[in-house]
């Protein structure tokens, strides 16, 4: 376990998504832009930028076999960018329908739908209508009852979870006639019609559920919420498995093994979790350990100057928590996305407000 690889963008990173063999990423700038940076040697260089939103993009989503990027923002919309022949990033409104900001966007697993949180209680389950040539849509709306801030696929392509304001995490399904094909029987239902409520529950403290994530074989759901713990519950059970942490609120999380489970969010480290008997425990933070050495050298030899001048570049509050004013933790500030190796591996990515993107080795 461990730190693998990090870059410093000058800017705040709101999301990202890698491409399969991880040598682009897609970046939002704090902005109305995507950037997508190419691996030169050690670092990364600018080779995209997609342009067409108008407002805060707030997701990013890249599908590994497709290599289709969906992108969603608080303009309402949502669009899919395919590369043509010459290189370039051609986008396609999808049909989305909502009144309200787009919050997440993510591809299921066979990559022909993605689903769309959206701050008008709904999500909008999204497929290509071939009679119109077009990314059309249909909502889950009941029982939703506020904004949806987080979704993820179940592995069988027809079950979603979403979490949100409301302070539930809830499975449905989202099985759409002509694209799905029936799906196998499994411990969240056997007929699955679209809408169906397979499972619905509560935050511990009633706080905002900020992230969802399946399990790898889909049999239990993990949830991240604002009173900063970590819940797993099991159909086959009936059972709701709840961790505290001490720190901050947990924003986003990701299931890359069947026993451990990475979350993150205000507390600037990864935590850890893992799986012990039917319970599960804080097994450690990632990158405490690490010797942070770009935060004690300097190219100038003024370290307080630099850091100043980061912090202030990047909104960042000056939180001294060691001699050289640097927090004891590779992020410096809050970590607003955790994303899985979209190779199907076990590493996971981060990327944060203070412009740094990690990547981690979380172990199997």
């Amino acid at each position: 376990m461990g730190l693998l690889d990090e870059h410093n963008f000058p800017f705040c990173v709101t999301a990202h998504a890698f491409n399969r063999d991880k040598s682009q990423v897609a970046v939002c700038p704090n902005s109305n832009e995507v950037h997508i940076y190419a691996r030169s040697g050690t670092q990364w260089a600018l080779a995209h930028v997609l342009g067409e939103h108008d407002l805060l993009v707030t997701s990013i989503d890249w599908a590994p076999q497709t290599n289709r990027i969906v992108t969603c923002s608080q303009d309402k919309n949502a669009y899919v960018w395919t590369q043509d022949a010459s290189g370039a990033w051609r986008p396609t409104l999808v049909h989305l329908r909502i009144r309200r900001a787009a919050t997440q966007a993510r591809w299921s697993p066979r990559e022909d739908k993605f689903a769309v949180g959206s701050g008008d209680r709904c999500v909008a389950v999204c497929y290509f209508g071939e009679d119109n040539d077009w990314w059309v849509s249909k909502h889950l709306r009941r029982p939703i009852a506020s904004t949806v801030l987080s979704v993820a696929w179940h592995p069988n392509n027809v079950l979603l979870a979403c979490g949100g304001t409301d302070a539930k995490a809830r499975v449905l399904s989202a099985f759409i006639k002509g694209v799905d094909e029936k799906p196998a029987p499994s411990p969240w239902g056997e007929r699955l019609p679209f809408g169906t409520l397979c499972g619905e529950f509560d935050a511990p403290a009633g706080g905002w559920v900020h992230g969802v994530a399946f399990a790898p074989d889909g049999n239990a759901l993990a949830f991240a919420t604002h009173d900063a713990s970590l819940s797993v519950a099991s159909p086959q059970t009936a059972s709701v498995v709840s961790v505290r942490t001490p720190g901050l609120p947990l924003v986003a999380l990701s299931w890359p093994a069947p026993a451990t489970i990475v979350a993150a969010g205000h507390d600037c480290s990864p935590v850890v979790f893992a799986r012990d008997g039917d319970t599960w425990r804080v097994a450690r933070r990632l990158g405490e350990d690490d010797q942070r050495r770009s935060a004690a050298a300097s190219p100038s030899g003024n370290s307080a100057f630099n850091l100043f001048r980061q912090l202030d570049s990047r909104s960042q509050p000056a939180r001294a928590s060691g001699g050289d004013g640097a927090l004891k933790s590779v992020h410096q500030n809050t970590i607003t996305a955790v994303r899985a190796d979209p190779a199907g591996g076990s590493d996971v990515s981060s990327s944060g407000l203070d412009g740094k993107l990690a990547l981690w080795s979380v172990g199997a």
